[in-house]
């Protein structure tokens, strides 16, 4: 399989540390470009917003301000050899992802394994889930390791 557009989506949990770490990774081996990119989503129910590392305040962040962060958390662990660029963009995050990787002719996507849980994971389901069911593209699900306790 030839990887030549890689799309990396993270909503600054842990989870998508591991996803943006995978999605580097695979890209320099591949040669490939990576797109890391974030969703805001639009107000919904503050009583819901729950998951993500930015969570409600997302939503109130002006996108220079989510960009600042993203470039931040992640800028300093892109390659200079990796074709690498931060997106944010605006909307329901399966569905924004999904016209995203159908633009862009993306071969692989990368994302983490979770962000939302308990009722706000009920009400809107999994943006993974959806991601794997419908993408026009491969599709990584980066999962956190889980050691034993000793």
């Amino acid at each position: 399989m030839t990887l030549k557009k890689i799309v990396c989506c993270v909503d600054f949990s842990e989870n998508s540390n591991n996803a943006v770490n995978t999605a580097l990774e695979i890209a320099k081996s591949n040669q490939a470009s990576l797109d890391i990119l974030h969703i805001r989503e639009p107000i919904v129910n503050f009583v819901f917003m729950s998951g993500g590392g930015l969570s409600g305040e997302d939503i109130l962040t002006p996108i220079a301000s989510i960009e600042e962060e993203m470039e931040k958390r992640y800028g300093s662990k892109i390659d200079p050899a990796i074709d690498a660029k931060i997106l944010v963009k605006e909307g329901h995050p399966s569905s924004e992802i999904i016209n995203y990787l159908k633009e862009v002719n993306a071969d692989l996507v990368v994302t983490g394994s979770a962000g939302f849980s308990g009722m706000g994971l009920v009400v809107f389901g999994s943006v993974s889930k959806r991601i794997a069911h419908k993408s026009p593209c491969n599709v990584l699900i980066a999962r956190q390791k889980k050691y034993p306790i000793d």
